[in-house]
């Protein structure tokens, strides 16, 4: 399918990728660095090399400088580009896949679909606080919200030591298929806010954001 959506935003832009190429008709239509050659060579399923590459051909219809850069991974397994010309972020679920860039911003993103299932898993990642709140209308929308939302403050600070019950806290919102809402990280004893904006594309949820 290729990109289906590109979002330019003050800060920062972001793509999404329908993907419904197979491996070996994406790899043709991507130059590799030997670097990531070797990783994509140690991806483990058909659908995760296919999530790679989407990310790798979203990458130069974000990218501010050229030539195009390689990714690879920091000690805590957060994407970074090879030339250091921005930050990036990268989520997928089904068949998108998704990556924003910003060139002096950290950013993180998440995509989910969106799944009953996801009642059964609160106590996972909802605080004591947060499983007070009360959603009359749209559950399952607003409890992937609220995952999608942690998923991408985790992703912007890199995972480092970040327990998504007892770090992250999502303020109270109503459910509105796009939008905003407010977070926040706890670290160190200090707390930082963020704005988060989301949207839904078909049954999936996408939320984003840039520091």
């Amino acid at each position: 399918m290729g990109l289906l959506l590109k979002k330019n935003m003050t800060k920062a832009c972001l793509g999404v990728w329908e993907v419904t190429e197979s491996p070996e008709e994406l790899i043709q239509q991507v130059s590799l660095s030997s670097g990531e050659q070797e990783f994509y060579q140690q991806l483990s399923t058909p659908l995760r090399k296919k999530h790679w590459l989407a990310y790798r051909l979203i990458l130069p219809h974000l990218l501010e400088v050229k030539p195009v850069s390689g990714i690879s991974y920091d000690s805590y397994g957060k994407p970074v580009l090879d030339n250091g010309a921005g930050h990036i972020s990268v989520a997928h679920s089904g068949r998108f896949a998704t990556m924003i860039y910003s060139r002096y911003h950290q950013v993180g993103i998440d995509i989910e679909a969106i799944q009953p299932k996801i009642i059964k898993l609160v106590h996972k990642f909802l605080s004591p606080a947060e499983l007070e709140y009360k959603f009359p209308a749209h559950l399952t929308e607003s409890l992937c919200l609220i995952w999608c939302a942690k998923e991408a403050l985790y992703k912007m600070y890199g995972g480092r030591g970040i327990v998504f019950s007892d770090h992250l806290h999502i303020d109270r919102f109503y459910y509105e298929g796009t939008g905003h809402i407010t977070g926040s990280v706890t670290r160190d004893g200090k707390k930082y806010s963020h704005r988060l904006h989301y949207e839904t594309i078909e049954d999936y949820l996408l939320v984003y954001l840039c520091e």
